[in-house]
């Protein structure tokens, strides 16, 4: 039983001002228009009904809302990156393709005003329930947890696309639209604070929803945290969080290819469901045509396609269609664009990942079996031989971003932000970064090194004199 299927006896209700304009049926939420009567925010947090309500409007806001949670990341990092490809030009996706986006961008600003939003709920959520004694103890861990989560995975990706950003973690509007950028670092210490304590405060599976996996659990957390470790080059902390959620033997690799990006994926580690009545997942609706035999708006570049071995069992994730005597590769992670009922979930978190970051970690701590070990799981899936002759830390991290580049293609804009994080190859000064020497092939005409951080958005800096640009934009 999925999410909306338990919760339609509750109100979604945004904090602050928590209205009951949302609510969950059995299949849809029906939005019935602004309310006569309001609900204010210290009245939510003496209710368990209300309390509940408030933590799934964030997530019913992340899904329904322009931000990085409803397929826009995958759609925009995959342009930016070498990754995607369009037929046919379209002038809100052509900056992104070319790498040549500008402060007044609206693409930029809904995804940076938006996931504000989710992060000032979830803000709201943690003030609100933080010595909430009406509430019952176990849910108010729950709900506690789970917006502590929401708000580090939103921080992830604000901070990996624009850098340095404001760190908002309160309520009080006359100080939050004063805030300066703080730095990713400071940024990056907090979500792994807030992914603790929601490890600590949640259990390995939610109380109210056992076998379903689209609200965030321990394990989810601490595949999160896995993740900033890895990002943060704490390799023994990464590897060590990947291995507790490895290891908890709850999830498993697909080995048929086909379902792993179902609703019921055992890989799944958390889903999001979409509140989009006629789609399954934003990635269908986006990448799959409603013509079988029709053209693709979007396509995986030339670059990636060669770098697919013979044999790759993932050719499975990707449809080809001939249409006017030229071929087309398209993404086909998700197989459907609209059908009722659903049958695919957007997958946030998969098993699969969690072995490419402990094999990544165990590279960097000199533990090259143990490494090759996981990779090969993940090569094995897709029907490759295991890698036999790799002997040296440099050969490792190569056949690593070899991998994560064909099993997380136009998928959370992993591609991009791996590119940025890593190190060049060739590196002609220190610290040069995969991304330059990656794009620069990509892109000769228009690639600039401050490409690799988006703008901060024009109106934002209007309404915040404390914010400051990034490099090379006006």
């Amino acid at each position: 039983m999925h999410l909306f299927r338990i919760i339609n006896k509750w109100v979604v209700a945004a904090p602050l001002v928590i209205g009951l304009p949302l609510i969950i049926s059995c299949n849809k939420l029906l939005d019935a228009g602004s309310p006569a009567n309001q609900v204010i925010t210290p009245q939510v947090y003496t209710s368990d009904s209300l309390a509940r309500a408030a933590l799934i409007g964030v997530y019913y806001k992340m899904m329904y809302s322009f931000g990085p949670f409803n397929g826009q990341i995958s759609r925009y990092c995959g342009l930016a990156a070498d990754e995607l490809n369009r037929t046919t030009s379209l002038e809100t996706d052509q900056p992104f393709l070319t790498n040549t986006l500008t402060p007044d961008n609206k693409t930029i600003w809904f995804i940076w005003t938006n996931t504000y939003s989710y992060i000032y709920q979830c803000n709201d959520i943690i003030e609100g329930l933080t010595g909430a004694n009406t509430i019952t103890p176990t849910l108010r861990n729950q709900l506690l947890g789970e917006a502590y989560f929401l708000r580090a995975l939103s921080y992830f990706y604000l901070v990996n696309l624009f850098g340095d950003v404001p760190l908002a973690l309160g309520t009080d509007y006359t100080k939050n639209t004063s805030i300066p950028r703080t730095a990713a670092t400071t940024v990056y210490d907090r979500m792994v604070e807030d992914l603790v304590s929601a490890k600590n405060l949640l259990t390995d599976k939610l109380p109210d929803l056992p076998a379903d996996r689209v609200r965030a659990n321990r394990l989810a957390a601490q595949a999160l945290l896995a993740r900033i470790y890895l990002f943060r080059g704490q390799w023994a902390n990464a590897a060590a969080e990947a291995t507790a959620v490895i290891e908890s033997r709850v999830f498993q690799l697909e080995t048929d290819l086909a379902q792993t990006f179902r609703y019921n994926s055992r890989e799944a580690i958390l889903q999001f469901m979409t509140i989009m009545e006629a789609y399954n997942t934003a990635e269908g609706g986006m990448f799959v045509p409603l013509n079988p035999n029709g053209r693709p708006a979007f396509i995986l570049s030339d670059t990636l396609m060669k770098k697919i071995e013979p044999g790759d069992a993932r050719r499975l994730w990707i449809r080809t269609v001939t249409v006017g005597g030229n071929q087309y590769n398209s993404p086909y992670k998700y197989k459907l664009n609209t059908s009722v009922p659903r049958e695919e979930y957007n997958i946030v978190l998969r098993l699969a990942e969690l072995y490419c970051i402990r094999a990544e970690a165990l590279t960097m701590l000199d533990q090259l079996t143990d490494a090759l070990s996981d990779l090969n799981k993940i090569r094995k899936r897709a029907g490759l031989p295991d890698l036999t002759t790799i002997t040296t830390q440099s050969q490792a991290l190569a056949a690593i971003e070899q991998e994560r580049r064909v099993e997380f293609f136009a998928e959370w804009g992993h591609r991009w932000f791996d590119l940025k994080r890593l190190p060049a190859h060739t590196a002609t000064h220190p610290g040069e970064k995969r991304i330059d020497e990656v794009m620069s092939y990509c892109r000769p005409l228009t690639w600039t090194p401050a490409a690799a951080l988006w703008p901060v958005p024009r109106d934002e800096i209007i309404r915040n004199p404390a914010l400051t640009q990034n490099d090379g934009y006006n």
